[in-house]
């Protein structure tokens, strides 16, 4: 039996079976690789930083728990990220640059094409075979992916927000800035959100509106001044549908987040499926400034 069919066959069906997990005893955590998210990045500075004391492993919750109960009380930390940024980083990276392009993915996903445009991509995102159902774990929406951590940090505020894994700020290193991935595609060196317009914003948001709305992730800044939804000659906030909230960390209709900084999704009401009630407790969700 080969190793990938052994593996496959203890998977137990959670979302998380398939992401890679850094074990780290002296510190009682569990970080959780969660795609685009800076999952690369922070695994591997976790290695260097804690050596031995630091162990990479694939094995399923499930698993790692019969092997030592004690795990089962550590923090499962991991990162969420806006997902208008996320969806851009997973097509440069994924789908752009033709390198990046997975082979299993032509015979998983007859629809989608190496080197396909962003718009096309954000298209192809809202059929069937984009769906999260038979989603890689790229472009699956994150609801799905965090159903078990604890402890919830956000993208936006790297790389200070790594001092709670123990790791010293400037030893994290910038793995796939938009302008390196951008190159090897051989596209504009252009920041991730100059890539929408008015279509594939609303394409997205429809893709991943169970991680805007439980993530409290609303609109960028940057894209609401681009379209003229806030500033000055801003359209009436009635005729913009969705209302746009301001900043990055607010739910679609601009509800303040909880306070705090630890959210335990499925005490928070996000079952495997995402249908139960989304009250979320999330860290300060105020906009970053850039």
């Amino acid at each position: 039996m080969s190793i990938e069919r052994l593996l496959a066959s203890i998977r137990t069906g959670r979302t998380d079976d398939y992401l890679l997990k850094v074990v780290v005893p002296s510190q009682r955590f569990i970080w959780l690789w969660i795609p685009k998210n800076a999952g690369g990045s922070i695994s591997r500075t976790l290695l260097q930083v804690y050596g031995e004391d630091a162990i990479p492993t694939d094995l399923p919750f499930e698993r790692l728990w019969r092997l030592n109960p004690e795990l089962k009380t550590f923090r499962i930390v991991a990162l969420k990220r806006n997902p208008f940024r996320r969806a851009v980083s997973c097509w440069l990276n994924k789908i752009a640059d033709r390198r990046g392009f997975t082979p299993s993915y032509l015979h998983r996903y007859p629809g989608l094409r190496a080197g396909m445009s962003f718009p096309e991509f954000a298209e192809w995102l809202n059929t069937s075979e984009g769906s999260d159902e038979v989603a890689d774990p790229h472009w699956q929406s994150q609801y799905l992916q965090l159903e078990r951590v604890t402890e919830m940090l956000r993208f936006e505020d790297l790389p200070d927000v790594v001092t709670s894994l123990g790791i010293p700020p400037a030893e994290l290193p910038r793995q796939n800035p938009y302008w390196r991935m951008a190159a090897a595609a051989g596209l504009d060196k252009r920041p991730l959100l100059e890539w929408y317009d008015q279509g594939t914003i609303e394409l997205i948001r429809r893709r991943y509106d169970r991680d805007f709305e439980l993530l409290k992730y609303g609109m960028p800044k940057r894209l609401q001044e681009r379209f003229g939804l806030i500033g000055p000659g801003a359209a009436p906030a009635d005729s913009v549908r969705p209302p746009w909230p301001e900043g990055d960390g607010q739910g679609w209709a601009g509800e303040p987040a909880g306070e705090g900084v630890v959210a335990n999704v499925e005490t928070a009401g996000i079952g495997a499926e995402g249908r139960q009630d989304h009250a979320f407790a999330v860290g300060d969700e105020a906009a970053p400034a850039h």
